[in-house]
């Protein structure tokens, strides 16, 4: 088994944009070894459910989360550590909810802050990452300290080691450890065609 689990998992819950169903990415995550596996659907908690009943049957450790879309900072993976922090995740999201059209979700920044004792949060950087985001790293290492990550992957476009060093150099400057991800889209190269033509579609 493997030291690494995926906490950037997204199902078919997050609409157009995941092309594999919860309990098929964990059954996978269990077949090459991962020691654990993170659901976090965007702006929802979908996801989870199917996902638990799955890691439960097939033994591998479970992070049950949401990739947050705020309407002004970057998309942060949270997840949260006790029954309490998952209610105030759940709040956060239906009051999201609550403010905008149906099958969508109205988010801030504050409002993260305002529900995040308890979560742990994977920030993930924008393609060109500017002074602003760090600053946004360094008020939630300031508000939630030990609890604030920086999610790196590879994105396969010729520079990346480039480009991880770089994030991991300024990551340090403001205090803030830098965490692997894979941002999972789906669970098997078969459904990569799926995956595309839903993001074709996502993208006019």
């Amino acid at each position: 088994m493997s030291d690494y689990a995926e906490l950037a998992a997204t199902t078919n819950f997050s609409f157009l944009r995941g092309a594999s169903h919860a309990e098929e990415l964990v059954v996978q995550a269990v077949h090459v070894g991962l020691s654990g596996i993170g659901i976090a659907d965007r702006n929802t908690l979908a996801g989870v459910v199917r996902a638990h009943l799955a890691a439960k049957e097939h033994g591998i450790r479970l992070a049950v989360g949401a990739r947050l879309i705020p309407t002004d900072g970057p998309e942060m993976l949270c997840y949260p550590t006790n029954r309490a922090s998952y209610g105030h995740l759940s709040r956060l999201l239906s009051k999201g909810k609550l403010r905008a059209e149906k099958g969508d979700c109205l988010i801030s920044v504050d409002d993260i802050l305002a529900h995040s004792e308890g979560q742990i949060f994977i920030a993930l950087p924008p393609e060109k990452p500017a002074a602003d985001f760090f600053a946004l790293l360094e008020r939630f290492r300031d508000v939630c300290p030990g609890h604030i990550y920086l999610g790196v992957a590879f994105r396969y476009r010729g520079r990346d080691r480039e480009r991880i060093s770089r994030l991991a150099d300024q990551s340090a400057r403001v205090g803030v450890p830098i965490v692997a991800i894979n941002d999972v889209l789906y669970h098997h190269p078969e459904r990569r065609p799926l995956q595309d033509v839903v993001t074709c579609i996502r993208e006019h």
